[in-house]
């Protein structure tokens, strides 16, 4: 037997595949043109499940069933050499096994044949944690794929070093209530005489009366207005000085339009407490009563948050069976369960059948999260494990549309993907690490100079280059046509009266080259 590298393994095994299964694989599996550089990684996974199983060798391909990868997955993610090179490798063989997961779910799902208008039951991907450099392009890809889904089923949020449980599922709040503002008719203003009396029995025509002035003011237009003043006169007691009723209720009905008109109102309000749901849950009671439709629950930025704090006991929520829906059940707590009750209806009840809550299967987490900020708030594996993990990778390539975007310096015009290749490899060769890097959409289209400088350079100086300012490392360095010399500089050089020279000279220096010139200069260390 001829033995084949992964990536002719994997040709062979998709050329026995159907039309619609490939296109599965392409739409599901992969995000841009270089994907197969991700599936080299399996020549170390199946290295290492070999060792685990005591086999000369192991292809991974070999594996068709969604149930027995997962298996293989588990036993991975149990071995310490495993975990240790895909740490190192920005989870890159992870990364490679969702990939090949998502294959196999959509090569499953291509297989059944629900009848029309049938759902299918099986899940494509229900969290996913799309990661990647600073402005690589993370956001646009949720944005593309939720394109064409109704807003009312996208719910988003935003996480940070304040954010916590309650912010995520909410909790109980006061709430204030003025009967001021309502439109009550003559029996409930009877009804709230009586009710200021017994709190009050010195309550006056007055204050009443600026407290309830826009139902009082309606009903004196109406043939009730004489039976309305006699119950106040009757309930409430006169103000002392002598004046008539009416010439009360007239001064305090204006009295309470001036107020409210300057947002001066001060009275009475009742102030309750109610559970005040956030985007968890609103997005959960919008995938319960609506299960035919696709719910999407959008974290920003969720390594910016602490994560175990946030999402508390909701993290069993995330283990999902291969209907989609939650493996295991949780209580909820007295409040959200209370509110839940209250809230769903009819089938969508089993949301929070016997108290316990469960994710739907059409509930889906997309999360964003970039490599620069990995240290804030570092995830734990059991967190980290319940996710499908998309890196985003940097394109240089004309293709994207960043391939269009231009750094104007002084007249001359230098490609940005160009310097972004360039300036990476620095930044790479400096931290010895990819996080510090920036995306093709640092930048959101092309700038001048002085936007150069206060985004661009200001990232690299302050996240990068500064604690190296004077070592052989630091590549804030200006090369000096006719001089044959590099001059190291700082940020604050770059706001002095030669900033052109300086910025086309760093430009010389990464060997960027402007648009029509021939060559560069040299680069000379």
């Amino acid at each position: 037997m001829i033995k084949m590298t992964p990536e002719e393994s994997h040709l062979s095994f998709l050329k026995n595949c159907t039309t619609a299964n490939k296109l599965f694989f392409l739409k599901y599996c992969t995000t841009v043109n270089k994907s197969a550089d991700y599936y080299r990684s399996f020549a170390r996974i199946n290295e290492t499940i070999a060792r685990l199983k005591g086999l000369p060798s192991f292809d991974i391909y070999s594996i068709l069933e969604v149930s027995e990868l997962d298996r293989i997955i588990e036993s991975l993610l149990n071995d310490e050499d495993f975990l240790n090179y895909n740490s190192k490798g920005n989870n890159q063989y992870t990364n490679a096994l969702a990939y090949y997961r998502r294959y196999l779910l959509a090569l499953q799902l291509s297989q059944a044949t629900p009848s029309k208008g049938e759902r299918s039951s099986v899940p494509l991907s229900l969290q996913t944690i799309y990661f990647g450099a600073p402005g690589s392009g993370k956001s646009h890809k949720v944005a593309e794929d939720l394109a064409g889904i109704s807003r009312e089923n996208i719910f988003r949020t935003t996480f940070h070093p304040d954010y916590d449980y309650a912010s995520f599922v909410g909790c109980y709040k006061p709430i204030v209530s003025s009967p001021s503002r309502q439109d009550l008719s003559f029996e409930e203003l009877k009804s709230r005489i009586q009710e200021e009396v017994d709190k009050n029995p010195d309550h006056t025509i007055s204050k009443f009366t600026i407290k309830y002035y826009r139902s009082i003011q309606k009903l004196l237009e109406t043939p009730q207005r004489k039976e309305l003043r006699a119950e106040i006169q009757k309930c409430l007691q006169r103000d002392n000085d002598g004046k008539a009723q009416h010439t009360y209720m007239n001064q305090a009905i204006a009295l309470g339009e001036y107020l409210e008109k300057e947002g001066l109102w001060r009275d009475d309000s009742t102030i309750t407490y109610a559970f005040t749901p956030q985007v968890f849950t609103n997005a959960y009671v919008r995938a319960w009563e609506h299960p035919n439709e696709k719910v999407y629950l959008v974290i920003e930025e969720i390594n910016r948050g602490n994560c175990a704090q946030i999402f508390g006991d909701l993290f069993q929520l995330l283990d999902r069976k291969d209907d989609g829906t939650s493996c295991y059940s949780i209580r909820a707590d007295k409040d959200l369960a209370d509110y839940l009750q209250h809230t769903l209806s009819g089938d969508a009840k089993r949301g929070i059948e016997e108290g316990n809550l469960c994710l739907p299967s059409n509930l889906q987490i997309i999360a964003t999260m970039n490599t620069s900020d990995q240290s804030l708030f570092p995830m734990d594996s059991a967190f980290k494990r319940r996710w499908d993990w998309e890196y985003i990778p940097i394109d240089y390539s004309d293709e994207v549309k960043s391939g269009e975007f231009m750094i104007t310096i002084n007249g001359k015009n230098y490609k940005w993907v160009t310097f972004l290749e360039a300036v990476n490899k620095r930044i790479r060769d400096l931290t010895h690490s990819e996080d510090k890097q920036m995306g093709n959409f640092f930048i959101k289209n092309s700038i001048e100079k002085e936007a150069f400088k206060s985004k661009v350079m200001a990232y690299l100086w302050h996240e990068v280059c500064k604690d190296e300012y004077g070592t052989q490392g630091n590549f804030f360095r200006s090369y000096e046509e006719g001089k044959n010399d590099v001059k190291e500089f700082s940020f604050n050089e770059l706001y002095e009266k030669d900033d052109d020279l300086l910025l086309q000279g760093f430009m010389t220096y990464l060997k960027v080259r402007a648009i029509g010139e021939e060559s560069a200069g040299e680069e000379n260390e």
